[in-house]
């Protein structure tokens, strides 16, 4: 018989998003629902995010900007890096992907925290190469095991600050004792910092500063969390010159659209915006922190605009209950943590609301 399709792609299972909010609360009989399950902005973009895209709408029968000119050199200017360094994507998965395309091969290792973002091993499937599960030290990555990984087969180590679900952080001594230990000539090594923005901790360092002494390093980052973008798909990468050439070989020519550039120029600029999201996560995390612990449920310390609640056995029906209260939250089973639930960060009302439902039983 014919063989059509990789073997690889046997052992992918397919990412499940789950159905639209206005599906979902149409099933329910409710009004609406309260999505606190996918870590989205609370209150959604600026205003000028929101002009910059319906000025944008008017030329999208044109191509976008193939190289996102004028987003990496705004990038560029933030980061205080030159615009070569840093490369666009339609969200941080398409970034994992060109890291896939571009560097996995047969016989590869990639050393991943497990459990962590599910893309993560998604790509290391599909090309072909073998995983290396380093199993998190309770909520918390483990580097001594990580390192133990290392061998002359790993193309890479991937690390997620702040980890996502579990919402701890690899802070600034052992990254930079880890990134040593790793040698004079170190695998690659992915830090993905899409949470950076929410967290506090004065220890907490910043991947951008590192690259000049780790030219194995990439960084990635997103618009989607602090800027309300998450439809709008933008990512970024930014990495040594060099690690930038051999990923851009493999990216569509068009890969991110007019309308997501336009906004994330716009969400750039729009400085005032970014730093009351950020304040405004920051203070809702303590006040749904607090609120959580006066119930008896306990959590990691979170430095994400999310929190991985233990709850134990009612998971499910606690899941179940919120929804019925028109909130949706995450099944921890899901992510690897059984007996949790993730629950986003929401609006002051939200939150709320979500506490209220909570105390019916």
């Amino acid at each position: 018989m014919r063989k059509l399709w990789r073997a690889a792609i046997d052992k992918v299972v397919p990412y499940q998003a789950g159905k639209p909010l206005e599906v979902l609360a149409a099933e329910a009989g409710l009004p609406g629902l309260v999505r606190l399950s996918a870590n989205e902005h609370p209150l959604g973009p600026s205003p000028r995010v929101i002009r910059a895209i319906a000025e944008e709408a008017r030329r999208v029968h044109l191509y976008p900007d193939g190289a996102a000119s004028h987003l990496r050199a705004a990038l560029g200017r933030h980061l205080a890096v030159a615009p070569e360094q840093i490369i666009l994507g339609n969200g941080a998965d398409e970034l994992l992907a060109l890291l896939a395309w571009s560097a996995f091969e047969p016989g590869d290792e990639v050393v991943v925290p497990h459990p962590s973002f599910e893309p993560y091993t998604t790509v290391v499937v599909i090309a072909g190469a073998d995983l290396s599960l380093s199993p998190l030290a309770g909520y918390e990555t483990d580097l001594d095991d990580m390192r133990r990984r290392v061998s002359d087969r790993t193309k890479a180590v991937i690390l997620c600050s702040p980890h996502n679900p579990a919402g701890t952080i690899v802070r600034r001594q052992p990254l930079d004792a880890f990134l040593q230990a790793l040698g004079p000539e170190p695998p690659l090594i992915v830090l993905d910092e899409a949470y950076r923005d929410f967290c506090d901790d004065p220890h907490f360092p910043d991947g951008v500063a590192l690259l000049p002494s780790h030219p194995t390093l990439i960084v990635m980052r997103t618009f989607s969390k602090i800027a309300g973008l998450a439809g709008a798909r933008v990512g970024y990468a930014v990495a040594g010159a060099e690690v930038i050439d051999r990923l851009n070989r493999v990216r569509a020519p068009f890969n991110v659209n007019r309308l997501g550039q336009a906004a994330a120029l716009a969400a750039l600029e729009d400085t005032d915006y970014w730093e009351a999201t950020r304040r405004l996560v920051i203070e809702e995390r303590a006040f749904l922190g607090r609120a959580l612990a006066r119930r008896g449920y306990t959590f990691p310390p979170s430095h994400a605009n999310f929190l991985l609640v233990k709850v134990g056995a009612a998971a499910d029906s606690i899941r179940e209950r919120l929804f019925r209260a028109g909130i949706l939250v995450r099944d921890g089973q899901a992510l690897g943590f059984p007996g949790h639930l993730r629950i986003s960060v929401g609006a002051h009302d939200a939150n709320e609301r979500l506490i209220a439902a909570l105390d019916v039983r």
